[in-house]
C-alpha cells in the first residue's frame, strides 16, 4: 500500500516510506503524512487528444499499405486536407506524398 506525505509543499507517494525517507535523509518529524491522498485519474494509455477521435484506415490503389489516421468523430475530411502537411514540395524538397499519389488514396 502506497503512503502519501507532504514535504516542503510537495506531495510525494511511495510504496516504502522508510526507504524513501532514508534516501531523502529525512525523519518522520520532517514530513506530514496525508491520510486521504488526492486520487489521480487512471491513465488508460490513450492520449487526451485521441479520446474524441476515431480511427480510420486509408489505403492507396497503388500499394497495399494501411495508413492509420485519427480524425474527429463523425467526420471524414478530404484526403488532400488530411495529408496536407505531408504533401511533397518540389521547391523545398520536403514532404512524402506527391499530388498524383494523393489522388490514389481512399478511405477503407
Amino acid at each position: 500500500m502506497d503512503i502519501t506525505f507532504k514535504y516542503n509543499g510537495k506531495i510525494i507517494t511511495t510504496p516504502n516510506l522508510e526507504k524513501k525517507l532514508k534516501r531523502m535523509k529525512l525523519n518522520l518529524e520532517d514530513i506530514e503524512i496525508i491520510d486521504n491522498p488526492i486520487k489521480k485519474e487512471k491513465d488508460n494509455g490513450i492520449e487526451d487528444y485521441i479520446l474524441d477521435k476515431e480511427r480510420v484506415i486509408i489505403r492507396s490503389t497503388s500499394d497495399n499499405i494501411r495508413r492509420v489516421c485519427y480524425v474527429p468523430k463523425g467526420v471524414r475530411p478530404p484526403i488532400e486536407k488530411l495529408f496536407e502537411k505531408q504533401r511533397w514540395n518540389p521547391i523545398t524538397k520536403t514532404g512524402i506524398y506527391t499530388e498524383n499519389f494523393l489522388k490514389t488514396l481512399y478511405y477503407e
